[in-house]
């Protein structure tokens, strides 16, 4: 690169090439493969920066118009890449700082319908000066933030988590709900800056009013604080690994470096739900845009069909310190009523229109019957 980069976020565009935004002392975008002239000045994120630098691991998310959402500290914007332009200063977010070492998490909403409309949600963080003033019991941040980025006139709409959290992992499930994991009730990211880890996930439903979009779900009993991180599995649990909150390995309480790996189930995955999840029996090996027309063939058991079908694809994002960069779940539109034949159920759906929409890559291809997701299968979309 031609600036080194100490917390940078990567997105990758349209094109397959990876936009890499900021880091300590880089307010700048660069490109991986690089491209001529190197580094480009974005006086955005020196100029949102506090003393506590609450500007780094930046959020970005790739909307479906091409542009992109910029998040630091408490200020967005819309980017127009190509031209190196910033088309919108968006409002700012109530409450305290989100970003490293503040931490709260970002997700973008699930993509559907004309994809027209793309929608992010920003939850938790640290209290400003929790991190310069090393006040390890201040508590977190308690709530969540979502706005229309799409919308010419966008607005955030606040709302309040059940539990204050930071260094939460915000968490695409295959159905478009979010699992909100990991993190700490108090205190900032960096070593021994956290307090009273946050041990219960919550879910949010995004489809809900405001006051009824979270439940509390069971804990786990292992701290994930600093450095801890978490990815969905094509199996659609939750990989849930790390937490160490010193400069080298240490066995010393109360946060030890964490070893162990655990896995967390959905209530989707319970046995309840066991008669509905399907099974797919035949995907496309690839795909490709402009709405061209796929077919996937599903099994369910005791042939429980009877529902609403969804053919959602769950992108494979980097995740660490609090953000999955590339996260993203686009829900296919089904272009045909669902026929059964041999036992087989076929679903018959139309790919995403163009790159924009769903960068060229590999995803995981999720059939959800009545909300409950299959194994998946990775799929190419180029």
């Amino acid at each position: 690169m031609s600036q080194g980069r100490w917390y940078a976020t990567n997105q990758i565009l349209p094109d397959g090439s990876i936009i890499i935004v900021g880091g300590i002392g880089a307010n700048s975008v660069e490109y991986y493969p690089p491209r001529i002239g190197g580094a480009i000045n974005f006086p955005f994120l020196g100029n949102v920066s506090d003393n506590e630098g609450d500007n780094l691991y930046p959020y970005v998310h790739l909307l479906p118009n091409g542009n992109l959402f910029i998040f630091a500290d408490k200020q967005c914007v819309l980017y127009d890449y190509v031209n190196n332009v910033i088309i919108n200063n968006l409002p700012l977010i109530g409450g305290g700082p989100r970003n490293y070492p503040s931490a709260g998490s970002s997700a973008m909403l699930a993509l559907e319908g004309t994809y027209s409309t793309a929608t992010i949600v920003i939850c938790g963080g640290s209290q400003y000066d929790a991190y310069h003033g090393h006040k390890v019991t201040i508590p977190a941040q308690g709530n969540c933030g979502r706005i229309v980025a799409t919308d010419p006139n966008p607005a955030w709409e606040m709302e309040n988590m059940p539990l204050v959290r930071n260094m939460g992992d915000m968490v695409m499930l295959p159905t478009g709900e979010v699992i909100i994991i990991n993190g700490a009730q108090a205190g900032s990211q960096g070593y021994g800056m956290a307090n009273i880890p946050c041990l219960n996930p919550v879910l949010y439903q995004p489809d809900q009013p405001v006051g009824s979009r979270f439940t509390i779900l069971n804990p786990t009993t292992i701290p994930r604080v600093y450095h801890s991180t978490a990815n969905l599995l094509p199996d659609g649990r939750i990989l849930i690994a790390g937490s160490n909150t010193h400069e080298v390995y240490t066995w010393v309480q109360p946060f030890p470096t964490e070893l162990r790996i655990e896995a967390f189930s959905p209530d989707y995955l319970s046995a309840n739900n066991s008669n509905l999840r399907p099974v797919i029996a035949k995907a496309p090996k690839s795909m490709q845009y402009g709405s061209k027309l796929y077919n996937v063939y599903v099994t369910v058991p005791n042939s429980n069909t009877t529902g609403n079908w969804e053919v959602n694809f769950a992108s494979a994002p980097y995740s660490t310190h609090s953000f999955s960069q590339g996260q993203r779940l686009v829900k296919m539109n089904i272009a045909r009523p669902v026929s059964q034949s041999n036992g087989e159920c076929r679903i018959v759906f139309q790919a995403p229109p163009n790159a924009e929409v769903a960068p060229p890559g590999y995803y995981m291809m999720f059939v959800v019957n009545q909300g409950v997701p299959s194994v998946a299968v990775w799929i190419p979309i180029s």
